[in-house]
């Protein structure tokens, strides 16, 4: 009679495979996970080797799951995310209290649900009070003590301010829409959005004539009257917006400058626990 000797899936490779799937890269998962790239490289070959097949398919794009991938990474989201839940319970500080948080419309996708949920499953006794507005009125809330922690859309955030991440600007509209073609060019921004007085910068230096298209306060407002066709705006590159894309103008309208999330964190001494929400956005958004 034979026995198959059991095996185990390491999670520490687990998770570099994950990161992989959702970064596509090697170097970039090495960065996230604070590892080396020979590292994390010698992880996947030792999975696919007790696997006895294929996890990733490479090519000129990066690294995509094959289909045996995609099922194992259903499998490693659901373990890690179990381990993670319960190395949160057991050893993190039990923290209650309420955190205030801000953060433009705009920049709430991809991430920050991820972390909204994953720093409430670590510390189910701290409450998240939530609020989404524009950077100016987000900094002034700030200012005022309203808020504990904001991320914010500048070209030049303030010395308070902490760079976590830049990107660039550009041009969104309707799916095969033609609004970016007429002129005057319709211009959707809510009325403080940190971007409107850039890209007005930008058209008139290019002698590009434009109009206001769209009064609003509310993002979402904006964002249904591009994906209608009704008018052009701008987003930094890695916003998602619903029906909406990066306009393919092949150089007829201007480039568009560079934006950072910047991190605004109040007093960590009186409310310790900001600090460690601070590091999830942090992580985030590495």
């Amino acid at each position: 009679m034979t026995t198959n000797r059991l095996q185990t899936l390491d999670l520490s490779t687990l998770r570099s495979f994950a990161t992989i799937a959702e970064t596509g890269s090697m170097t970039r998962a090495a960065e996230r996970l604070f590892l080396t790239q020979s590292a994390i490289s010698m992880q996947i070959k030792r999975l696919e080797a007790s696997l006895g097949l294929s996890v990733f398919e490479r090519s000129a794009r990066g690294m995509t799951p094959t289909s045996e991938g995609e099922q194992l990474l259903n499998f490693a989201q659901q373990m890690l995310s179990l381990n993670d839940e319960a190395m949160g319970r057991l050893t993190s500080p039990d923290y209650e209290g309420v955190v205030r948080f801000g953060v433009p419309g705009d920049i709430v996708y991809p991430q920050i649900p991820r972390v909204l949920k994953e720093f409430s499953r670590d510390f189910p006794r701290v409450q998240i009070k939530f609020t989404t507005l524009g950077t100016f009125n987000l900094l002034r809330e700030f200012d005022q003590g309203k808020l504990d922690i904001v991320l914010t859309t500048e070209q030049k955030p303030r010395p308070e301010g902490e760079i976590i991440v830049t990107h660039p600007l550009i041009w969104i509209g309707a799916e095969d829409g033609n609004a970016w073609k007429k002129r005057p060019m319709p211009l959707g921004f809510a009325r403080h959005c940190a971007f409107r007085a850039s890209v007005i910068r930008v058209l008139d230096e290019a002698g590009i004539a434009w109009i206001d298209q769209v009064h609003s306060e509310r993002e979402s407002a904006i964002d249904a009257m591009v994906s209608a066709d009704f008018c052009v705006s701008a987003r930094l590159k890695t916003s998602k917006i619903r029906d909406a894309r990066a306009i393919d103008h092949g150089g007829q309208l201007p480039e568009l400058p560079d934006y950072s999330i910047a991190l605004y964190c109040g007093d960590k001494q009186v409310n310790p626990i900001v600090q460690t929400f601070a590091d999830y956005l942090h992580r985030a958004h590495s």
